[in-house]
């Protein structure tokens, strides 16, 4: 089976409440939901029909076989998953304000996916892929720091498009500083940042998204800046061009997820429209795609978990047709 984009990274179980406002401690009662940024992505961009394959490790334990059985159901590619009889799933306990905003707790250590090795990588699904993407988590810890690394130079050698989201969770990092030396790292060769507004500030130490997409721009090769501004809608910058389109307002159960929903949108286009080329991208193109990915980030909040959350391309036409922004 041929590919269109490679995610690699976490793949974990989400254990989200049942009801919102409450501390983990005071929480009874919880949902467990498949998730984990770079899954939720390869999920994403299936159900908006692309084709994609995601790689990681999983323990041999009943939520890594649930999270294999999930990317199956929902077309991805499973090939590259691994099975760790070392350690055991990830996983991460949700806590949700009564907004829907979330916070994680997480039991990860280690965790199966931090165990992913260079010699387990099945590198025949990038021969024909267009896209890879990946995260920052996976950045935190050996040997799979050096796995990605090295998993994105090699994109970047056969000529695809590296997608990165730094997804900054600071709980599972040693200290700041180790956290913005290897998301930093990740930058190096990342061709299209996506970014939410607080990471770009950790990153540039600048407030002004023009400022610190500028910033970014001028240290590192990316060519393409999508900043997400949670419910105010999301913004673009390419080192000519700039432009904002404001969220969609819907009922939000859950925020877990949005971003990589979003991501999931923009990527999904990119295959779609058979964009290669990041600089041909100009200021009306790059709106459509701002608020197609905003619907499809917007979609996701309203449900609870994230995998279970994500919506086909029927849905999200649907709800753009019919929703005002």
């Amino acid at each position: 089976m041929t590919v269109d984009i490679v995610t690699m990274g976490e793949m974990l179980i989400d254990f989200v409440p049942l009801k919102k406002g409450l501390t983990l401690k005071d929480n009874e009662g919880f949902l467990r939901m498949p998730g984990g940024a770079p899954a939720n992505v390869a999920v994403g961009t299936a159900k908006l029909g692309i084709k994609s394959a995601f790689l990681g490790k999983v323990g041999v334990d009943p939520f890594g076989d649930l999270l294999i059985d999930t990317l199956r159901e929902n077309n991805v590619n499973v090939e590259g998953i691994v099975q760790s009889n070392k350690a055991k799933t990830t996983l991460a306990f949700v806590t949700l304000d009564e907004k829907g905003d979330r916070d994680f707790t997480f039991y990860r250590d280690p965790g199966a996916d931090m165990l992913y090795d260079w010699d387990e990588v099945n590198l025949k699904l990038l021969k024909k892929a267009r896209v890879f993407h990946h995260g920052s988590i996976s950045l935190i810890d050996e040997p799979v720091r050096s796995t990605t690394l090295r998993m994105a130079e090699t994109a970047n050698d056969n000529g695809l498009i590296v997608s990165y989201d730094p997804n900054l969770r600071i709980p599972l990092w040693p200290d700041l500083k180790q956290a913005e030396k290897w998301i930093k790292k990740g930058l190096k060769t990342a061709d299209l940042l996506k970014i939410s507004e607080e990471e770009l500030e950790f990153i540039t130490g600048e407030s002004s998204l023009k400022k610190g997409a500028r910033k970014v721009m001028a240290e590192y090769n990316v060519k393409l800046i999508f900043i997400t501004l949670g419910a105010e809608g999301s913004y673009f910058y390419n080192g000519l061009t700039e432009g904002m389109v404001s969220g969609f307002k819907v009922n939000a159960q859950d925020t877990t997820g949005a971003g990589d929903a979003f991501t999931a949108g923009i990527l999904a286009q990119l295959i779609n429209e058979d964009i290669d080329d990041l600089s041909r991208l100009d200021n009306i193109t790059l709106k459509e795609m701002l608020k197609f990915s905003n619907a499809v980030g917007a979609i996701t909040t309203t449900g609870k978990g994230a995998i279970s959350s994500l919506p086909n391309l029927n849905s999200v036409r649907k709800f753009l047709k019919k929703t005002k922004i």
